[in-house]
């Protein structure tokens, strides 16, 4: 089995807050509490991850648009980071295209980009984080554009009402 031990120094703050997480949870120790602080954090990015409802089209419209995107080692503040560089990418699209044949994502992947981006504005700051995680790890991994090769990365893709049939049938790529 390997050595899965980790060492790290923290801040003064952080020790004091792991310290007193301790005290309150009777863990036995900062280097236990700070275990634990990562299982949690890591339940918490799952359990965030689960309860995220996108589409087919849309969860293959946002790696479209988070393609090459690092994960911030930070979650964001006030405002959702998927949702800033979705917004960012619909508006620079329709005002300024890279190429002449540049379409509007909206149109390329069939979905009402305000819709979508009054959904990406929803979410805290554990699930936007969770989100990018995934999406980073979809295209890590290279999944596949389908209902299946979301899941490999815990996102759970839904039925799109404004499309007829099973939602694994839709073609990413039409």
């Amino acid at each position: 089995m390997a050595d899965t031990r980790i060492q790290a120094r923290v801040s003064e703050d952080v020790a004091a807050w792991l310290a007193d997480r301790d005290e309150r949870m009777f863990s036995g120790g900062t280097g236990l509490q700070a275990k634990m602080e990562l299982g949690i954090w890591k339940d918490a990015l799952t359990a965030e991850l689960r309860r995220i409802r996108l589409t087919l089209n849309q969860a293959n419209c946002l790696a479209d648009i988070l393609n090459g995107t690092m994960i911030s080692a930070g979650i964001a503040g006030r405002v959702p980071v998927v949702f800033m560089e979705a917004s960012d990418a619909f508006h620079l699209v329709r005002e300024e295209p890279l190429a002449y044949d540049e379409v509007p994502y909206g149109t390329k992947w069939d979905i009402d980009e305000k819709k979508l981006t009054e959904y990406l504005r929803t979410l805290g700051p554990t699930a936007d984080h969770a989100l990018h995680d995934a999406v980073n790890r979809w295209w890590q991994t290279n999944a596949e554009a389908t209902v299946e090769g979301w899941a490999t990365v815990g996102l759970i893709v839904v039925p799109d009402p404004h499309h007829t049939g099973d939602v694994s049938a839709q073609d990413p790529e039409a």
